[in-house]
């Protein structure tokens, strides 16, 4: 099935909206990251630097812990898990024991060896040391979306300070971490880097080559080949240069609808719509030579040019059979062409006062 310049061209114009818009998107969000003061954008401002604490003896050994994970995972059926990192650390004035492994991060309390999982107080008690300064904090919510975005544990919380800047205070209830702090300022570094990245999608996870990436690749890459095609299709009829023919100026008569003489001009080689316009307006159009509007037909009242697929596609037989065609798919004509409507004799009398 062979593709009509017309079709080409409407989606080099569709592929050119989606691709252009995106380019925008991502000029003026590098502008932005270049122009606003990155502390504007920080999401730490409120955030209490981390200080060398004492560490606490543990009453507990590790290995037991380890052992009874082990325990547990052999009564369960459970997939064995390889310990990757251990980390001894005092949360809360409590010793606190943190796990790395294949199946994630596991805490105990080294004090009585029991999973850490932190209730309402201990959340706030533990929001309000990462933060600086003095503010109420709501109670905490359960936050999955953030546990997504964080990769926390399904009892991740969420904190709300009430201050000017929004913080947001995210803890991880089962591992006692402080995941992060969020103000105004870093979701909308958020949101830059969102539009920035086409990081569109919720679940794109931290894979750069997603599937909007993908698409807006792809969508470059049909706008790249479907330019190609309407710029060989042009070429091929001479809209750039004309194989073959003089390039000396042609007289053509153009008469009304009737074929009474309208004006004799003088055009040079190239584009009859453009010829007929150059000085002043005399045949209208909307698509700016396009071929999609059809709004700047001619009736050529000697041997009309063979009619293109645009005009086979836009105009109807009989009017082909009468020589009528789109002057924006030809070149310069010497001869006689004929208006074919009043309402192209009434703009074209406008033009000439």
């Amino acid at each position: 099935m062979r593709i009509g310049m017309i079709n080409a061209r409407s989606l080099h114009r569709i592929l050119g909206l989606i691709v252009g818009a995106q380019l925008i998107i991502w000029t003026l969000t590098g502008l932005a990251f270049n122009l606003i003061d990155d502390r504007q954008l920080d999401a730490n401002t409120m955030r209490t630097k981390p200080d060398s604490t004492t560490l606490i003896k543990p009453a507990v050994a590790l290995t037991q812990i380890v052992s009874e994970i082990t325990d547990q995972q052999k009564n369960n059926a459970i997939e064995q898990m390889n310990l990757k990192r251990v980390e001894l650390a005092t949360l809360l004035e409590r010793p606190i024991y943190r796990l790395k492994t294949s199946n994630g991060t596991f805490a105990f309390w080294g004090d009585t060896g029991e999973a850490v999982n932190l209730d309402n107080e201990q959340l706030i008690r533990l929001a309000r040391q990462s933060y600086q300064g003095e503010t109420s904090l709501s109670e905490p919510i359960l936050d999955k979306a953030a546990a997504q975005r964080y990769g926390g544990s399904p009892a991740f919380y969420r904190i709300d300070a009430l201050d000017e800047q929004g913080t947001q205070i995210f803890i991880d209830g089962l591992s006692g971490q402080v995941k992060a702090h969020e103000n105004q300022g870093s979701r909308f570094k958020q949101l830059l880097f969102m539009l920035h990245f086409i990081d569109y999608f919720p679940d794109n996870g931290l894979s750069f080559n997603h599937l909007a990436t993908q698409l807006i690749a792809f969508a470059a890459l049909l706008l790249g080949l479907s330019g190609a095609w309407v710029l060989m299709r042009k070429l091929v009829a001479g809209d750039y240069v004309s194989w073959g023919t003089s390039n000396s100026e042609g007289q053509l008569t153009l008469l009304s609808p009737d074929g009474e003489p309208l004006e004799s001009l003088i055009l040079a080689p190239g584009n009859l719509l453009d010829g007929l316009n150059q000085d002043r307006s005399r045949i209208p159009s909307q698509c700016g030579g396009g071929g999609q509007c059809g709004m700047c037909r001619v009736r050529f009242v000697e041997q009309a040019p063979q009619a293109t697929p645009e005009e086979q596609a836009r105009l109807k037989q009989e009017h082909l059979a009468q020589g009528i065609r789109l002057s924006c798919q030809h070149n310069c004509h010497q001869g006689k062409v004929a208006l074919t409507s009043r309402a192209q004799l009434r703009f074209w009398q406008k033009a000439t006062r």
